[in-house]
C-alpha cells in the first residue's frame, strides 16, 4: 500500500481524507475518514468497491492503481514512473 501516493493525489485536488470518506458515503459506500485512515495504514483492507471507487473520484490511471493498492505485485520500474 502506498498511502503517500492517495495523500498526495487529494492534495493535488485540494481535498483531503475527510472529503474522500464524505464523497463515499454520499455515493452509498458509508465509510468514516479514521477508517479510510487505518486502511491506509495497513490495519484494514481496501475493498474492491473502495478501490473502485476511489480510483474514480482521484483519476488514477491503471498504473497508479496497481502502484497504490497492489504496490506488492507490481515491478519497481512501474512504481517509479507512477512518481514522476
Amino acid at each position: 500500500m502506498e498511502s503517500n501516493l492517495i495523500h498526495s493525489k487529494l492534495k493535488l485536488k485540494g481535498k483531503n481524507v475527510e472529503w474522500l470518506a464524505s464523497e463515499m458515503t454520499a455515493a452509498g459506500q458509508p465509510i468514516s475518514a479514521s477508517t479510510i485512515y487505518k486502511k491506509l495504514k495497513g490495519e484494514v483492507v481496501f475493498k474492491a468497491s473502495d478501490i473502485k471507487f476511489i480510483s474514480k473520484l482521484l483519476d488514477l490511471e491503471s498504473e497508479e492503481i496497481m502502484v497504490i493498492f497492489f504496490n506488492e505485485l507490481v515491478s519497481k520500474k512501474t512504481r517509479e514512473d507512477c512518481y514522476r
